[in-house]
């Protein structure tokens, strides 16, 4: 196993630990209040922490993000905000993710269908420490590259948390939407061997095809 995305977190700054503290003083504060006027200096400094920790990378789907527009570089709360209201500013929790993935995330919310990402999270007290409590790919504490293949725009799963993190995010959005764009490579067998990965539904059977394609690569 390799090292995780990240490797630091954020450290607030006092201003914005101000901010944080007399917000919840008011009891006024819920996942909703994330986007009151009064934290946006909190937020920019969270969002230009991560930006640069990650070097432009979203976290989830591994495009790049805008390193001067926010449009393009969202915020993310790794364990759901709405879910975990506690943990709304831990900064082992935050991360910076591209427009797509968080249109994704924002529309699960709006729809009340918001993936748990924590193993028995009812039980926990505290924000865990290890990559073992997680469902989804955290980048504190994992390496994408040890739960996720990439390949031509294809997201491949390697373990079961790859396999949550590309459904959850949707991250095969592109092929879902536009199918597998056959002049990307010229090899007729790869071709077909990446046809029948998305075809396929058992995933046994997925990742023999995943393995062969490995190996004509």
């Amino acid at each position: 196993m390799n090292m995780a995305d990240l490797n630091n977190s954020i450290n607030l700054s006092r201003e914005s630990l101000l901010i944080i503290s007399q917000k919840k003083a008011t009891n006024k504060i819920n996942y909703k209040s994330w986007s009151d006027k009064d934290l946006m200096p909190v937020r920019k400094e969270i969002r230009d922490f991560y930006r640069i920790e990650q070097k432009g990378i979203c976290c989830f789907c591994k495009q790049t993000v805008s390193l001067t527009s926010a449009l393009n570089c969202q915020i993310e709360h790794i364990v759901p905000k709405k879910l975990h209201e506690d943990h709304m500013f831990n900064p082992k929790n935050l991360c910076v993710i591209c427009a797509d993935c968080n249109e994704i995330k924002r529309d699960q919310e709006t729809l009340g269908i918001i993936p748990e990402t924590m193993k028995n999270a009812e039980k926990r007290k505290f924000y865990p420490r290890s990559s073992s409590a997680f469902l989804i790919v955290h980048p504190h504490f994992d390496n994408w590259e040890d739960h996720i293949l990439i390949f031509n725009g294809l997201y491949a799963d390697k373990t079961p948390k790859g396999h949550f993190t590309i459904g959850t995010c949707k991250l095969n959005r592109k092929l879902h939407r536009f199918g597998w764009d056959e002049t990307l490579i010229d090899d007729e067998e790869i071709n077909t061997l990446m046809n029948n990965f998305l075809k396929e539904k058992d995933s046994i059977k997925r990742m023999k095809i995943l393995n062969v394609i490995r190996k004509i690569r």
